[in-house]
């Protein structure tokens, strides 16, 4: 079996550093990486090492080899056409989250499967985890009873350095136009918001939808587009979601959720002791893990996938309701900047260089306070908090682009 990676560096050297440690008994043959030959960046010497074959581009790949699988991570536009040259060539995907830039992408990735009988499983790691995947076991089968409403708050602090490591970081559009709306809920923490939809989706491959969001979003950073969000959701069939995310922040707060049901409760605390808990109205107790454990699960479930042992617990379609959210928050919200006397910039000693974070002060504190108290910032009067009011997505099929 061949697997060919696009990409070296970020989260494709995980993807790689994953596939050199392998596991026992999950034999492929990594068969070359993608990456275009006049870039300044040093190939990783494990390549070198190893006689990975470096190809400029995908056209160069399938003109000398074929490949069972295509990893894609590369950057968020480049998703949808490398997706499905990859499918048309007869390769499966695995493409790294987000699974494209607009919904419309995504549905022409979802054609582009059917028509090849090619799958395409989203890398939001959490969905290929064993104690997210026996979490939704239980909830499908009724343990907790109906699902009532959920909330997930994240606080992870990104330096100036974060938003300089690329051009397309904090961007909404690139030079050439294409859509790339990267964000906090789109990027480093967008599989705790998929995550939510995933648990309440009614079957193991598939997931909840939105069907109002009530949304809003800010900045601190100087980026394009947010690195703030706070959202309440609405899915079609009528769970309350609220999910609080920010990048300006002083210090990590790793993920906090809870799922309420009629006959029950499931919470993750990473700080606590990093498991997923879940107890019955009866007192019945469940320790399900830690779904920080395994995280590159998901390649080798793809490659089961291919030989016919398992299936993909996420495809397209059931990462489409995070795409949703992204795009319809985009399209109906506008961005608030957090007024300046509520900015804070912190110098920092990074890895290599010195840095700058950029937060906000009292915003750890306030994300704690709307998270506990189930409320949007609006709701709670904070003097920088504005609301651009409820809207309805449900068979939402087409982004329109920016307010």
């Amino acid at each position: 079996m061949k697997v060919v990676l696009i990409g070296i560096r970020g989260y494709a050297k995980v993807f790689m550093d994953a596939m050199f440690a392998n596991k026992p008994g999950e034999d492929f043959e990594f068969s070359g990486f993608i990456y275009p030959k006049g870039r300044t960046s040093p190939i990783p010497q494990e390549l070198i090492d190893r006689n990975i074959k470096q190809y400029d581009s995908l056209d160069e790949y399938y003109e000398n080899d074929t490949a069972d699988l295509v990893i894609i991570s590369s950057p968020i536009q480049l998703h949808v056409s490398q997706t499905i040259q990859a499918l048309e060539n007869g390769s499966n995907v695995l493409c790294e989250k987000p699974i494209a830039a607009t919904i419309q992408d995504a549905l022409l990735m979802e054609e582009a499967s059917r028509r090849t009988g090619k799958f395409v499983a989203v890398g939001f790691q959490w969905s290929f985890c064993e104690p997210i995947l026996s979490l939704k076991r239980d909830m499908i089968a009724g343990v907790y009873g109906k699902p009532l409403s959920c909330k997930t708050v994240v606080q992870w602090p990104r330096s100036e350095r974060y938003y300089h490591r690329s051009s397309w970081a904090g961007k909404i559009k690139n030079e050439d136009g294409d859509w790339i709306l990267d964000s906090v809920a789109n990027n480093a923490t967008a599989h705790f918001l998929h995550n939510m939809f995933f648990l309440l989706g009614e079957e193991t491959g598939s997931s909840a939808y939105p069907a109002q969001i009530d949304a809003e979003i800010y900045r601190a950073n100087d980026i394009e587009n947010y690195d703030t969000f706070m959202g309440r959701i609405r899915t079609v069939s009528g769970v309350d979601m609220l999910f609080l995310a920010s990048h300006a922040v002083p210090e990590n707060i790793h993920p906090v959720f809870e799922f309420n049901f009629e006959r029950g409760k499931v919470t993750f605390d990473f700080a606590r002791d990093s498991l997923i808990h879940g107890v019955t109205a009866d007192g019945v107790e469940k320790i399900y893990g830690n779904p920080f454990e395994d995280e590159m699960r998901k390649i080798f479930t793809a490659i089961k996938a291919i030989r016919g042992e398992t299936g993909i617990p996420c495809d397209i379609l059931a990462a489409c309701p995070q795409l949703i959210t992204i795009n319809a928050v985009s399209e109906h919200c506008d961005i608030s900047d957090f007024p300046g006397e509520f900015i804070v910039r912190q110098p920092l000693e990074e890895p290599g260089l010195e840095t700058t974070l950029v937060y906000v002060k009292g915003l750890k504190e306030a994300l704690i306070e709307c998270y506990n108290d189930e409320k949007l910032p609006s709701e709670k009067g904070y003097p920088w908090a504005r609301s651009c009011g409820a809207f309805e997505v449900k068979d939402y099929t087409e982004f329109k682009g920016v307010r």
